[in-house]
């Protein structure tokens, strides 16, 4: 009991609660290192005394391990008798907790108050969320608004731009980056997605839109050719005449959001490609085919219109380059509907037998080999031959089916 009272005077500080509430997450899970962060002065001294290492900047990576070895040789405990011995005595000198559970109510009002990252998130805000005790209420509020409207636990189907979404509580720019609003409501969005919150621009980026948001309206674009859109609306004879002057349209989310309610009429096949190569190809030789190209990894706008295109009742037929990347944005398309198009064992091999016939180097196949789940002999026969097939090494059987129609 002299070491638990000894532990629990020393180290049960408010300035070390946020490190016992992250070690005892790692610890549950079986992390080896886990991310702490460091709000302010007070905080990195203690946790850099405690931890053996100057700290600096907002946050930093703890490793479990050292963690438990300072501890030991300062207290003789290791770190799970350490997050014991605190967890009972943080609970009851928690001043916070109170106010926690009147926040707790406004994320009910929102159905967000059962979510798994509903409490953990409310102990960040108050602790490390640099929100005024005057602001705290009037921001969750604001956060469970926002939070309410983005995909949290289903991979997204739409998706909606940042500052639409900030207009929905009526300030446009409350989610630019750096904002308060912005920064906890990634905050939440990284514990419901089970990752690290975002340090930079990239990371930001990828958390938004894995939640069904776009940083903006115009960036994330998909090309597109020949799209037969029916209407007699101006956004669709803007996208017929395009097609007249032989030109392919590069559509963003404000398109897509300006567009008539039904695309194209049902059963419309359209060719969805991986490399804009096939594109350029296709209107060279006046092959008025429709066809999507994802350009890579599809961005949310070719998403979003493969998710719209599918609706309508389009049959949708994916190509992509033999390589692991291919095989993912094959996979992607393939999530909105999308059938694999040349895209089986068969073909694979028939693709190098004619780079071996014409005397064509095929660059190595590198990176992390991914199940092919229509056709289980790809992916085996790819791991094999050790080569990647671009999308324009197969660019006649791809042009010749476009001309006969898919």
């Amino acid at each position: 009991m002299a070491v638990t009272d000894e532990i629990r005077e020393a180290l049960g500080v408010p300035e070390l609660r946020g490190l016992w509430e992250a070690a005892r997450e790692a610890l549950s899970s079986s992390k080896p290192t886990f991310r702490l962060e460091l709000p302010d002065d007070a905080t990195r001294t203690a946790v850099g005394e405690l931890y053996g290492r100057p700290m600096w900047g907002e946050g930093t990576r703890i490793s479990v391990s050292k963690l438990d070895e300072a501890l030991r040789n300062r207290f003789g405990a290791g770190l799970s008798q350490v997050v014991e011995a605190l967890s009972g005595a943080v609970a009851e000198a928690d001043p916070v907790a109170e106010e926690a559970d009147e926040l707790l109510e406004v994320l009910d009002e929102h159905g967000l108050a059962g979510a798994s990252w509903a409490a953990p998130w409310l102990r960040w805000v108050r602790q490390y969320g640099r929100v005024g005790e005057a602001e705290l209420t009037g921001i969750v509020h604001a956060a469970a608004r926002v939070l309410a409207a983005m995909s949290l636990s289903e991979p997204p189907r739409s998706w909606t731009s940042r500052a639409s979404l900030a207009g929905r509580i009526g300030f446009p720019h409350s989610l630019d980056d750096g904002t308060a609003l912005s920064r906890v409501v990634l905050k939440a969005a990284a514990l419901a997605q089970g990752v690290e919150a975002p340090g930079n621009e990239r990371d930001r980026r990828a958390l938004w839109e894995r939640c069904g948001v776009s940083p903006d309206g115009v960036s994330a674009t998909v090309l597109t050719w020949a799209l037969p859109v029916p209407g007699d609306d101006a956004w669709s004879a803007g996208i017929r005449a395009r097609t007249e002057l032989g030109l392919p349209a590069h559509l963003t989310h404000l398109d897509l959001g300006a567009a008539p309610a039904r695309l194209v009429p049902e059963g419309t096949a359209i060719a969805v490609c991986e490399h804009p190569r096939v594109v350029e190809a296709a209107i060279r030789e006046a092959l008025h085919h429709p066809v999507l190209c994802l350009s890579g990894l599809p961005s949310t706008a070719a998403r979003a219109l493969l998710e719209r295109l599918s609706a309508d009742g389009a049959v949708l037929h994916v190509h992509a380059d033999f390589d692991w990347p291919g095989i993912a944005a094959a996979l992607t398309a393939q999530r909105h509907g999308a059938v694999p198009w040349r895209m089986s064992g068969a073909d694979y091999r028939s693709a190098l037998d004619r780079a071996s016939q014409d005397r064509t180097d095929l660059p190595n196949l590198i990176g992390t080999p991914i199940p092919t789940p229509w056709d289980p002999q790809l992916a085996d026969l790819m791991t094999t031959a050790a080569r990647a097939v671009e999308e324009e090494h197969a660019l006649q059987p791809l042009l010749d089916d476009l001309r006969r129609g898919l």
